[in-house]
């Protein structure tokens, strides 16, 4: 018994035999229940049941920097090829989340602004709009007068200020690669080792002043990803076994209160995550979960505006009510978006890739 729940191995990405994708979109669906939550009561969150959704909604988002870390580091480790990772990078963000800008510029905010048409389009907030999402000077604007009826209603897409992380994780990483300091195993430990030491520096100091926010989200978001990278890294080493995820979580849960606690938690998620991402699902029902299409962004991206537009035609709603609105919704948007925009931007990519190469072909003969 004691074996089995202490066996060694750790899965591999290169059999295709996991169910990571299906585990990021549970983590988006989680964030739209929390969020279903937060659009009728705002900010702070209170309530028992609120308040513990809350912190595994948080959970979750430590969930998508852990993931995308694991796997930035497999696709590094396979290939140094930084003109493929810029553009899959550039690709996985800004195709949907330009679709996404546009639909709540043109369409939404017309439609659900107290504002009449000319005084909408008139508005200096309104012009703003694109150009401070997308360039994530501030990712959480709002449009005039726009979801009023929530008391969070000032963001038109509350999710997004994620993005900004996301973003800097890829850029970060990318420079370190890009100079031949992340492909190795032991220098992508090594970053690791260091964030999470700046991030328990940081519980401990703190730090007021120029950025704050920034900075208290870069000690969270930070140590996530790269924790993340470090397993992979990691992998011939880290079992993911029942035995040490209980063991992780037991420290995870002993460290708390103190200025480890934040990052043994994210060591704990990891070792959860990975070794749920790894299960071995037999038969049809476990070959439909590994192949699922990848909803997950679309969800995260969407499901707030949706949540918006439900709240303001119905805003005596519960949050169960909007979240029976969000949940479908939500999930049909982003299977659009899916299909219509974010394949064929990966589609794209294949072709400016080898347009690249061509070229340069022949530019070289």
């Amino acid at each position: 018994m004691l074996k089995s729940l202490f066996k060694p191995g750790h899965a591999r990405l290169e059999d295709k035999s996991n169910t990571f994708t299906a585990l990021r979109i549970g983590f988006a669906l989680l964030i739209l229940y929390g969020h279903a939550i937060m659009i009728p009561i705002g900010l702070p969150i209170y309530g028992e049941w609120a308040v513990f959704i809350d912190t595994i909604v948080q959970y979750a988002l430590d969930g998508f920097f852990i993931l995308s870390g694991y796997m930035i580091a497999a696709s590094l480790a396979r290939s140094n090829d930084m003109l493929s990772y810029s553009l899959s990078r550039f690709l996985r963000i800004f195709p949907g989340l330009i679709f996404t800008v546009l639909i709540l510029w043109l369409v939404v905010g017309p439609l659900f602004s107290e504002l009449s048409f000319e005084e909408y389009w008139s508005h200096q907030q309104t012009w703003a709009f694109p150009a401070m999402v997308l360039s994530q000077a501030d990712p959480m604007a709002g449009l005039p007068d726009v979801f009023n009826a929530s008391p969070v209603g000032e963001a038109m897409n509350g999710p997004l200020w994620t993005i900004r992380y996301e973003l800097m994780a890829y850029v970060g990483v990318g420079i370190l690669a890009a100079i031949g300091l992340f492909q190795r195993a032991r220098m992508v430990i090594f970053w690791a080792v260091l964030v999470s030491i700046a991030s328990v520096f940081y519980q401990i100091f703190g730090y007021t002043g120029i950025g704050d926010d920034t900075i208290a989200s870069m000690a969270r978001f930070a140590p996530a990803y790269l924790i993340g990278s470090a397993f992979y890294a990691a992998r011939d080493h880290l079992h993911l076994s029942p035995g040490y995820v209980g063991l992780a979580l037991l420290a995870a849960f002993a460290s708390q209160g103190n200025p480890l606690g934040p990052v043994m938690t994210q060591i704990a998620l990891a070792w959860l995550f990975l070794s749920l991402g790894y299960i071995d699902i037999p038969g049809k029902i476990g070959a439909s979960i590994r192949n699922v299409e990848d909803v997950s962004y679309g969800i995260y991206i969407m499901h707030w505006p949706i949540g918006m537009m439900a709240f303001s035609l119905f805003p005596q709603s519960s949050s169960t009510t909007l979240f029976a609105i969000m949940l479908p919704a939500a999930i049909a948007a982003a299977w659009v978006q899916r299909v219509c925009v974010e394949k064929p931007a990966l589609k794209m990519k294949w072709d400016l890739l080898a347009a690249f190469r061509s070229r340069k072909t022949v530019a070289a003969e």
